[in-house]
């Protein structure tokens, strides 16, 4: 067997990761928990664990809800594999404690059938460089993935998740925003601070940056295989896996937010060499 990989996906947040997530859970080269979202290292790192832990809880209330009544036998499985997964990290991890081994037992790890493992945790992307050096001696064969979404599109989708469908609430918050507030939101959406943090500790050939936009494609999925050592095997594009309550933003309130996310712009122009033609559509005239 050649050597396993592990993946950390470091976000961004509403920029694919579920979806992709969903995609290699299902791969017959991978393990992974039916757990996305472990944020093990940032509870570490920065105090967070009590917060995730709850997290985790609420979680697996509504899919207890949801078993009660779900009838599809196969749906039935998932969930109860689920409430599983999520009570033995519970008991794995204490929030606080760094175990890396009973981490990385709990993640696949070692695992002889399995050429890919990792942990899907878009909060990663708040670390700092020291902590992605941790992560990338974690494991014989670590690789970072990084998806990027259109700065405002994944801002808006942020919010919208965040607001639950409320519109009015959603459009509050972008204005919340635009004064300088909704700090979390506006840290995960600082594409330019995390790319740099990982170029300085991740070697080039251990990063993959993807567009969300592009994600959903055959030649993406194919590279992005190619990258984690998997054969690409046939993909449900269409497929929709958390998404946001579909809800509009007005072209005033997204030439307010291009012009606050223009140092992320600018960032990307130099990055990939171009603002991504799929970005450029998207913008409007400020």
């Amino acid at each position: 067997m050649s050597t396993q990989t592990l993946i950390y996906c470091v976000g961004a947040a509403k920029a694919g990761t579920s979806w992709l997530f969903d995609y290699l859970y299902n791969h017959p080269e991978t393990y992974f928990p039916t757990v996305k979202e472990l944020n093990y290292w940032n509870s570490v790192a920065m105090g967070a664990g009590e917060f995730y832990r709850g997290e985790l809880a609420r979680r697996k209330g509504e899919i207890a809800a949801r078993h009660a009544v779900t009838r599809d036998e196969d749906i039935h499985a998932y969930q109860l594999q689920s409430m599983a997964d999520i009570e033995e990290w519970l008991v794995t991890f204490d929030g606080k404690t760094r175990d890396d081994k009973a981490y990385l037992g709990f993640i696949g790890a070692g695992l002889r059938d399995a050429k890919l493992v990792g942990d899907f945790s878009p909060g990663y992307a708040l670390l700092g460089p020291e902590w992605f050096a941790e992560m990338a001696k974690s494991h014989e064969n670590v690789k970072f993935l990084y998806l990027l979404r259109e700065p405002v599109d994944r801002l808006w989708s942020h919010f919208r998740m965040n607001a639950g469908g409320d519109e009015a609430a959603a459009t509050s918050m972008v204005d919340g925003y635009l004064s300088g507030g909704e700090e979390n939101v506006a840290r995960r959406s600082n594409y330019r601070r995390t790319v740099k943090r990982l170029m300085q500790a991740v070697p080039q050939d251990r990063l993959h940056v993807e567009l969300y936009e592009r994600l959903f494609t055959e030649e993406a999925l194919e590279k992005m295989c190619d990258f984690l050592g998997i054969e690409m095997i046939p993909a449900d594009f269409g497929k929709r896996v958390h998404g946001s309550p579909e809800a509009g933003l007005d072209p005033a309130r997204r030439a307010r937010l291009q012009s606050a996310l223009k140092p992320q712009y600018n960032f990307i122009e130099r990055y990939m060499g171009a603002v991504p033609v799929e970005w450029q559509e998207r913008m409007v005239a400020a």
